[in-house]
C-alpha cells in the first residue's frame, strides 16, 4: 500500500482473517476506508479449531482480496498477539507502511485451551494467554495509536472501536462446558470493556473517540466447526457480515456518544428498521 496515492481514511483491523475481524475490513472497504489487516493467518499457513483441530477457513490474502474488489487498498501486516514485545514495533511498521491510521479496531482475542473448563481446571499457561491476548495485547495497541493521533494532532477524530462480550458485564446462566465461559475470559473481558468509556473520558476533547461494540451471538467459521459445544451461536448467530454492517454505520454516526457500550444487533435493527434487518440477516452468505 503506497503511502501517497489515497486519501480515504485507514482503519487496522485486528483478527482479520475471519470471523467478525474480515467482515469488519470488508464493510469498512466497502465503505470508503483503506485497510490494515493484522493477524496470524497467511495463505500459505494453517489455522486450527482448539476445539476439533479441524483446519479453518480463512486468510489475510483472501480478506486482502475481498478488500481490493470494494476498491480499498489493503496492507497485510502479519503478528501475533501474544507476542507482546511485537505489538507496539508491528503497529510501527504499520504506520511506516501506510503514512497515518485513522481508526483502530481491537477484534483479535486468544482462542485456546480453558474457555470451556472451570478455573481450576484452566493451566496456569492458558490463563496467561488469555489475559496476554485479551487484554495486555490490546492496551499496548490502543497505547501506540494514541501516540500516533495525538502526535498527529491534525485536528481529526480518530475512533477505537473494542468488539466486546457479555461476558464482561453479566455472569452466565451456566458454567464454562455447560453452556456458560470461563472465568479468566469473563475478567479478561470485562477489563478489555472498560478501555472505551476511560480513553472517551481522558481524550474526548482531543479527538479521540472510543465505542465498546458487542457483536452479541455470531456464527463465526470456528463457531460452526465447534459442533456441539456451540450450536447453540450456531442457530441463534448472525452472519459475521452483519456485524461488519453495524460498524462500518457506528463510525459514520455522530449521534452515538463517545464512550458509549452499543449491542451491534440491536442498534443495526433500530437503524434500519424490522423490515430491512430481517432482510439483512436472511439473506445468505455475506462477505
Amino acid at each position: 500500500m503506497s503511502t501517497q496515492s489515497s486519501t480515504r481514511p485507514v482503519a487496522v483491523v485486528t483478527g482479520a482473517s475471519r470471523g467478525i475481524g474480515r467482515a469488519i475490513a470488508i464493510s469498512l472497504a466497502a465503505s470508503g476506508h483503506d485497510l490494515v489487516l493484522m493477524g496470524r493467518t497467511r495463505a500459505h499457513d494453517v489455522a486450527r479449531n482448539p476445539a476439533t483441530g479441524n483446519v479453518l477457513p480463512g486468510d489475510l490474502d483472501s480478506t486482502a482480496d475481498s478488500v481490493r474488489a470494494h476498491g480499498a487498498r489493503a496492507h497485510i501486516l502479519t503478528a501475533d498477539i501474544l507476542d507482546l514485545d511485537d505489538v507496539v514495533p508491528s503497529f510501527s511498521r504499520c504506520v511506516a507502511a501506510v503514512g497515518r491510521v485513522d481508526v483502530l479496531v481491537n477484534n483479535a482475542v486468544y482462542v485456546g485451551g480453558g474457555n470451556d473448563r472451570r478455573f481450576a481446571e484452566n493451566s496456569t499457561d492458558d490463563i496467561v494467554r488469555r489475559v496476554n491476548g485479551n487484554l495486555t495485547a490490546p492496551l499496548l495497541l490502543t497505547h501506540a495509536f494514541l501516540r500516533h493521533v495525538l502526535e498527529r494532532n491534525d485536528g481529526k477524530t480518530a475512533t477505537i472501536i473494542d468488539i466486546t462480550s457479555d461476558a464482561g458485564q453479566r455472569t452466565p446462566e451456566h458454567v464454562a462446558g455447560s453452556g456458560g465461559w470461563s472465568l479468566s475470559y469473563a475478567a479478561t473481558k470485562a477489563g478489555f470493556h472498560r478501555i472505551a468509556d476511560m480513553i472517551a473520558l481522558e481524550y474526548g476533547a482531543e479527538g479521540v473517540r472510543a465505542l465498546n461494540v458487542n457483536p452479541g451471538l455470531v456464527a463465526t467459521e470456528r463457531v460452526l466447526d465447534s459442533g456441539s459445544s456451540l450450536e447453540w451461536i450456531a442457530r441463534y448467530g448472525v452472519r459475521p457480515d452483519v456485524i461488519g454492517t453495524a460498524v462500518a454505520f457506528l463510525l459514520a454516526d455522530p449521534d452515538v456518544p463517545n464512550g458509549a457500550y452499543v449491542h451491534a444487533q440491536a442498534y443495526l435493527r433500530e437503524r434500519l428498521g424490522d423490515e430491512k434487518y430481517g432482510e439483512l440477516t436472511n439473506r445468505g452468505t455475506g462477505s
